[in-house]
This record gives structure tokens, C-alpha cells and sequence, in this order.
């Protein structure tokens, strides 16, 4: 008896279907038809030698390849696009569609950044690390998603210090009569106040010109600015006083994340969580690097005391009392007991 012929084609047709099915499923996500050709823009206010840029270029690169080069990112440095709260508005607009910066800068819209920078509250980048790939990151995604921004991935510059043009620092009394350049942003300014100095509001791109012309005389910054920026060459000394963490954060802005569809936000945030971790190394594996480069520029480098530290934060206390309650209770209770955890070992 001859197999029935409507059969044996339904047969081979559900064959032929899960064949194809199962060969869809095991190509990568770039070969997918689901993954759509685009072209799109990367911007950060720091140089093309700032692990911030370094970051974004090799965003682009897994990007690329995970696509299949068919996502394409361009990376502008050193402010081509603006800065860092002009961009923040581009990537809610729609007109840009990435961008690596500091969260402080949203303190504007988001009131509750300004508590990653307070002053002595980390110990050490790591316990940072930790704090935002847990909760306390989600809460500030959640918060930042509310005002068009979607968040990639938490990293970090490491610790800010002190460069200096006539004296060292080496005890918070240093800081007395000292005009420095400080962030335009209220917790820096208090925090340079509190210690008895004069901070002067500049932006990046005028701090070379003003410690040259003596508009100031000192200024604060992780090393990598303090390297890229050659501020070595305006600067005699600098003093280690880790006052607070440079957090910085990686974006997308809503309009652009919401026309992607599922395959090409998976890419993405795949490619971002590698860069996360990868700039978090290269920051690390970096920083003697940078600080033997200003040592080898002449400056004289120098690092506060263990008890000297203490008192630091004692002077400052009020600074971070007072910035922790302006974000509300249970957000600051929250912030604390999770860094609480980690520093005790119970994470």
C-alpha cells in the first residue's frame, strides 16, 4: 500500500519547517532578520585617550560584532557633542543616542545622585562596584528610566584628588584660603567651603586656562583627568586625598532604546555589562601607570596619613548629613544600609 501523498508532504513540509526552525535558532543574533541595519552616535566630554572614551570604543566594536556589522557607533570625545548635561538633554530628545558621564551632573533632575559622591564614604572602588550592581543601581536605573534615561552599566575613575600649584596638602587645614576649582554643583561647593576653602564653579575646558593664569590655584579630579588633561604642567604637587569616588555612567537615552526591538536591546546590553567590567579593569590596571607619569613630570606626589584621613572626614560630616537627608529618608536609609552590608562582608 502506497503512503498517502497529502501526507507524506505535510510530513516533510513540518520537517523542512522545524529544520529551518532549529537552524534559525542556532545562528548567531546578528544573522537574524531581526536585527536591522542603523547607524548611531556615542558621546563623552573626555579625551580620546580617557578610559571613558576607550570604554565607548570598544562598546562599539562588541556591538558591531554582535550585529554582525550591521549596528554601527560612532564615539565623539572631548565634548563634541556637548557636555555632559547638554547631552543628557540630546539623549532625551532623541537627537543623540549614547553617552558615558557623571551622574553627579543630573542632580538637576535627579536629586538623589548627588550621595554616590559624597565625601570618605567609599573605602575602596570595589565596595562601589558592588553597591551598583545590586540594589542601590536598579533604584537609580528606575529613577533614571523616569526621566528618559536608560542605564547601561556603573563604573567608575577612581577616587578624586587634590592638585595643588604653591603647597601640598597633607591636613584638612591645608584647604583654608585655598581658591579652587570645584564642580558647578552644590554638594562641591559645600564640601570645599566646609574645609575652609574659596571653590570657584568652572567648567572642564577652562581649568587648564585658570590654573595657568592663576584664576585659581588648585583643583580636584580623578588621575585620568588629571593625566589627559596634562594639568601636570600647571600643578606642583599632588596630594592623594581620595576625598570622594568619581562615579560615572553609561546611557542610552529612551527614544533611541525604544525603537529597538528585542534582539538589538539584548545586544546592547550585553556589549554593555563587557564594557562595564572591562573599563572597570582597565581603571585598575591603569592607575600606577597614571601616577608614575606625574611623578616622571616632576610633581611632587604625596599621601595622606591614616589619622589625617580621619579627621578629614570628621571635618566634612555635616556635608554628608546634610546631602543625605535632601534625597528623603528611605532613599539615603536604603544607600547606607546596602554600602553597610558590603563593607561588613554580609554581600
Amino acid at each position: 500500500m502506497f503512503p498517502d501523498r497529502k501526507f507524506s508532504s505535510l510530513k516533510r513540509g513540518a520537517l523542512l519547517a522545524s529544520a529551518i526552525a532549529l537552524a534559525l535558532a542556532a545562528l548567531p543574533a546578528a544573522s537574524r532578520a531581526e536585527v536591522r541595519e542603523m547607524r548611531l552616535r556615542a558621546g563623552t566630554s573626555q579625551s580620546d585617550q580617557h578610559p571613558d572614551y576607550l570604554g565607548f570604543k570598544k562598546f562599539a566594536e562588541l556591538v558591531s560584532e554582535k550585529s554582525g556589522g550591521k549596528i554601527k557607533i560612532s564615539v565623539a570625545p572631548g565634548a563634541t557633542l556637548g557636555t555632559d548635561v547638554q547631552m543628557q538633554a540630546n539623549l532625551q530628545a532623541g537627537t543623540q543616542d549614547f553617552m558615558s558621564g557623571s551622574p553627579v551632573t543630573m542632580a538637576g533632575q535627579i536629586p538623589e545622585v548627588s550621595v554616590l559622591d559624597l565625601p570618605y564614604v567609599f573605602r575602596s572602588t570595589e565596595e562601589y562596584d558592588k553597591l551598583m550592581d545590586g540594589v542601590v543601581g536598579a533604584r537609580f536605573n528606575e529613577l533614571m528610566a523616569q526621566k528618559g534615561w536608560i542605564g547601561l552599566g556603573f563604573t567608575n575613575n577612581g577616587f578624586r584628588e587634590t592638585t595643588t600649584k604653591t603647597k601640598p596638602i597633607t591636613k584638612w587645614e591645608d584647604f583654608q584660603g585655598l581658591k579652587i576649582r570645584a564642580i558647578q554643583n552644590p554638594m562641591y561647593l559645600e564640601l570645599f567651603s566646609t574645609l575652609g576653602a574659596n571653590p570657584t564653579p568652572l567648567p572642564v575646558s577652562e581649568i587648564y586656562t585658570a590654573l595657568e593664569t592663576g584664576t585659581v590655584e588648585a583643583q580636584e579630579n580623578p588621575l585620568p583627568q588629571i593625566v589627559f588633561m596634562r594639568l601636570f604642567e600647571v600643578q606642583k604637587y599632588l596630594s592623594l586625598t581620595n576625598h570622594s569616588l568619581n562615579s560615572v555612567v553609561m546611557l542610552v537615552g529612551k527614544p533611541t532604546w525604544e525603537k529597538l526591538n528585542d534582539d538589538e536591546k539584548k545586544i546592547i546590553s550585553e556589549a554593555a555589562r563587557e564594557v562595564t567590567l572591562y573599563k572597570r579593569d582597565l581603571v585598575k590596571s591603569k592607575t600606577g601607570e597614571w601616577l608614575e607619569s606625574v611623578k616622571k613630570a616632576g610633581v611632587t606626589v604625596n599621601e595622606i596619613s591614616p589619622a589625617e584621613r580621619e579627621r578629614f572626614a570628621e571635618k566634612v560630616k555635616p556635608v554628608v548629613e546634610k546631602f543625605s537627608a535632601q534625597v528623603g529618608k528611605d532613599f539615603s536609609d536604603m544607600y547606607f544600609s546596602e554600602l553597610k552590608k558590603i563593607q561588613s562582608g554580609a554581600n
